[in-house]
């Protein structure tokens, strides 16, 4: 995923929901990146930090949750890390695995003043 574009996102998003709720000040951003999203945490941080700049938001902090990939068996229900259909199951070696966890791309809250 292109981290200048979903840091413009959730500066949009975050600066959407502030005015709505009639903020003077946005604090923090939260967001949950799952592990399977190919986002560098890092790059992300920096172009948010970057777009802030001279706008309403400047000073906002995004804090990101890192969400671990997990998955879980179709056939004997076990459920543990990894994607799903990209290994076996650990339980019974099925292949029919679904992802649970691991694709998420949120904002999830707002620390505003």
């Amino acid at each position: 995923m292109h981290e200048t574009g979903l840091a413009s996102r959730f500066v949009q998003a975050a600066f959407e929901e502030a005015a709505r709720r009639g903020a003077a000040r946005v604090l923090t951003v939260s967001a949950r990146i799952g592990a399977l999203q190919a986002v560098d945490v890092d790059h992300l941080v920096s172009d948010f930090d970057e777009l802030v700049r001279g706008t309403p938001l400047a000073g906002a902090r995004l804090i990101v949750e890192r969400v671990p990939a997990t998955s879980e068996c179709l056939d004997c229900g076990a459920t543990g890390p990894g994607e799903g259909e990209a290994e076996p199951c650990p339980a019974c070696s099925g292949w029919r695995r679904e992802t649970i966890t691991g694709l998420e791309c949120e904002l999830t809250a707002l620390e505003i003043e």
